[in-house]
């Protein structure tokens, strides 16, 4: 695992917690590019799923959180102005706000993750489930790729600039059986001022969110018209720059 830093000599701060089977290079340089000129910028790239450390191998979304809180800590004091996770990075995210030792003044979830995780009364289901599932992902991230932009609503150039093809099948098995009866620590979004984004392509999420709202979860909901699963970070860095900082300042209903 590595973090990434960009426009240290800058006081604010934004962390970004990216995506399953998801690269952060070169996908994400021309946000980032944009950010620093405004924010530290920092950049979690998980184990697994980073070219600089390729025998590194994911274990678990806890594992880490956890890191990235022992980073916090470290480098900035406990303290993050803007906490933005993209599809899974929004479950980090969960994670490391409900840390104690860790502040975050903004988080937003985009492409937030809220499809039921799986439980298994019986071992030997669990361990087929788990051996099927792994097979069925890393055939969709190397052979089939225009599938997977199809469900996720984007096209087979955005999602290729996106994934880490490189990704074992250790990793992905480890990340299958992390899932297997997680729960997600919705209460974290209590903890701070929080935003969940959705494209027009995740009605089915959206429409499990506004349950959270009727539960007592506080957080702010926004749709993007013409935007897939955790595009909106490679479709307009300007614009969500702007939109971040709308965020910051309270200034988003």
């Amino acid at each position: 695992m590595k973090f990434f830093e960009f426009g240290k000599e800058h006081d604010r701060t934004i962390m970004i917690e990216c995506g399953y089977l998801a690269k952060w290079y070169p996908g994400l340089m021309p946000f980032v590019d944009e950010a620093s000129k405004k924010y530290r910028v920092i950049v979690q790239a998980y184990d697994g799923f980073n070219d600089n450390e390729p025998d590194k191998i994911f274990h678990s979304i806890t594992e880490e959180a956890q890191l990235a809180v022992d980073y916090i800590v470290r480098e900035l004091g406990g303290q993050v102005d803007v906490l933005y996770g993209i599809s899974l990075g929004g479950m980090v995210g969960n994670e490391i706000i409900m840390d104690d030792r860790v502040s975050v003044h903004t988080f937003i979830a985009d492409g937030y993750t809220i499809m039921p995780m799986p439980t298994f009364r019986s071992k030997i289901i669990e361990m087929i489930y788990i051996k099927g599932y792994s097979a069925l992902i890393y055939s969709a991230l190397t052979d089939h790729q225009g599938l997977l932009a199809k469900i996720l609503g984007r096209t087979k150039e955005s999602i290729s600039e996106s994934l880490y093809t490189k990704v074992s099948r250790e990793s992905i098995e480890n990340s299958v059986i992390s899932e297997i009866g997680y729960q997600y620590k919705y209460e974290s979004f209590n903890k701070t001022d929080s935003y969940v984004f959705h494209g027009s392509a995740e009605r089915g999420a959206a429409r499990k969110v506004h349950k959270l709202l009727k539960k007592g979860i506080r957080f702010t909901h926004k749709m993007f018209r013409k935007t897939g699963h955790a595009e909106l970070i490679h479709k307009n860095p300007k614009k969500l720059l702007m939109l971040i900082e709308k965020a910051y300042n309270k200034e988003i209903v």
